[in-house]
């Protein structure tokens, strides 16, 4: 289950009111990064070793000590890292920008995510000011 999900759908035991985690990358924000950012919100998932990008939903809120960097078992294929949920996920080389405000607080079709992240990455500046970014700090 998912703090996001279809509350037009009254049945709480329905996988399909919940976002799935197989189907649609996603990323969990601490209550922290929840300040700036609600559920279903859009942002863009880098992965710096293999360049790969990723279109993502925020569709999950994690336990408050843990620290943001956390995504779907998609949200993983899709960036070319190991998506075992036991076994896999990396600790370093992934950079997330999300976009405040930018969602409508409900669950989205992959198409909608994937389109809306891309334009909000490319209004941010796209990969070229994440480097800018990157290389700054």
């Amino acid at each position: 289950m998912t703090s996001l999900y279809d509350a037009t759908n009254p049945n709480e035991r329905d996988p399909n009111r919940f976002v799935d985690a197989a189907r649609i990358p996603y990323v969990v924000l601490p209550p922290t990064g929840l300040k700036h950012a609600k559920l279903g919100d859009f942002a863009t998932v880098v992965n710096l070793k293999n360049g790969k990008i990723a279109a993502a939903i925020i569709a999950d809120e994690s336990a408050p000590d843990l620290q943001m960097g956390e995504g779907s078992i998609a949200l993983a294929d899709e960036l070319g890292i190991d998506s075992n949920p036991r076994t896999g996920g990396t600790g370093e080389g992934v950079a997330f920008v999300i976009y405040g405000g930018s969602g409508n607080g409900k669950p989205r079709a992959l198409d909608d995510i994937n389109a809306n992240s891309r334009h909000q990455f490319e209004m941010w500046g796209g990969i070229e000011k994440l480097h800018a970014c990157l290389t700054a700090r």
